[in-house]
């Protein structure tokens, strides 16, 4: 009994095809997975940029004063923390502005980073003289933006 022609698929094709279906079936959904997590990160990122740059230029345009702010809830929304630092330079009247915002989904854990730097006049005259030398620049984390005058 011999066959010369096949009528189907015997059961062993079937099962090779269907577990190669469901093989690349789970890699695509673990793709599209690590691509959400990609594009909130991202989303967030730009978001915390966009506050820097406007609490920033709130500063600059004299609409809030140029202090030391601790961490704090944002206006636009608490679960972004914004902080102001002022770093002494090496040169006199001169002070750097940092305005640092960070999303924080829960209590002392912060995400999504973002720094700024801008040289500013010495509001108070903080920076007399800075006997150390340059201040060394500290890296952003999160691809952060650090903005600043050349000297």
């Amino acid at each position: 009994m011999t066959r010369s022609s096949r009528q189907g698929f015997s059961l062993l094709e079937v099962l090779l095809a269907t577990s190669i279906l469901i093989g690349s079936s789970i890699v695509l959904v673990e793709l599209v997975t690590i691509g959400n997590r990609h594009a909130s990160s991202a989303r967030e990122l730009s978001k915390s940029q966009l506050i820097c740059q406007s609490k920033l230029n709130e500063i600059l345009a004299h609409a809030a004063p140029i202090a030391q702010v601790r961490p704090t809830p944002s206006e636009e929304d608490p679960r972004w923390v914004v902080w102001i630092d002022l770093v002494p330079t090496v040169h006199e009247g001169l002070v750097a502005l940092e305005v640092n915002a960070a999303y924080e989904p829960t209590p002392k854990k912060q995400r999504s980073r973002c720094t700024l730097v801008r040289w500013v006049r010495d509001p108070k005259g903080l920076n007399k003289t800075h006997p150390q030398g340059p201040v060394p620049e500290t890296p952003a984390s999160d691809g952060a933006i650090a903005r600043g005058p050349a000297p």
